[in-house]
């Protein structure tokens, strides 16, 4: 997608959100490569050597259809071959792919399909977790209910136009149940007055809204 050699399709998760999920795994480092059109360049055998250069590898953890280098030409089997050469008794690892019980591939593919459908209370079940959308950067006010954010705003993957049963994260401490309705321009939150104490905090800060289930959405083809 970087190179324009693929159609560009909006993300599952933010930096922020990815970093996030890291920490709570206990990873104490990520490393980000800038996948520069120089980058894109470097055969699958250069990137394991520049990998071994930076850093002491000990093991390398990829999936069963991973390829990496030029053209994704370079799999499982070379890069094997490649880290003997540039590393000390480092090992390639490639766990079976997660299935579900009828046999599918559970994978970033299926949830994305779940999303573009709408069937956001079946993604819980892929992921271990309900699908989020990262708010940070939504400028957050005590008393802007219902709340209205641009689709244009968010980075990620959005479910169909419709309404949505999920949870609004306050302060990465609060849990609210709201009421998401998307429309060709927006996204909007309603909550119960009733179970509306958030003007009470400050400084406020959304932290990610959790979809839990489809309420109606739209044909999707």
């Amino acid at each position: 997608m970087m190179i324009g050699s693929s159609p560009y399709s909006k993300p599952l998760l933010t930096p922020r959100i990815t970093n996030n999920l890291y920490q709570s795994l206990g990873v104490d480092k990520v490393v980000v490569i800038d996948f520069s059109p120089d980058f894109s360049k470097l055969t699958g055998e250069e990137f394991i050597a520049k990998l071994a250069s930076l850093f002491d590898v000990r093991a390398i953890v990829i999936g069963e259809n991973f390829r990496c280098g030029q053209h994704a030409d370079t799999t499982s089997k070379e890069i094997s071959e490649f880290l003997h050469r540039y590393t000390h008794n480092a090992k390639v690892i490639v766990p079976h792919m997660y299935r579900l019980s009828d046999g599918t591939i559970d994978s970033s593919t299926l949830v994305r399909t779940m999303i573009i459908k709408g069937k956001v209370a079946e993604i819980s079940a892929l992921l271990g977790r309900n699908y989020s959308l990262d708010l940070a950067h939504i400028p957050s006010r005590n008393d802007e209910w219902p709340l209205k954010v641009s689709l244009g705003l968010f980075v990620q993957l959005l479910p169909p136009l419709g309404e949505y049963e999920a949870l609004l994260v306050v302060n990465e401490s609060f849990y609210y149940v709201v009421r998401c309705k998307i429309d060709d321009s927006f996204l909007t939150l309603t909550i119960e007055e009733k179970t509306l104490p958030i003007k009470k905090f400050a400084p406020l800060r959304y932290d990610r809204l959790e979809f839990i289930k489809e309420l109606s959405i739209k044909d999707v083809n």
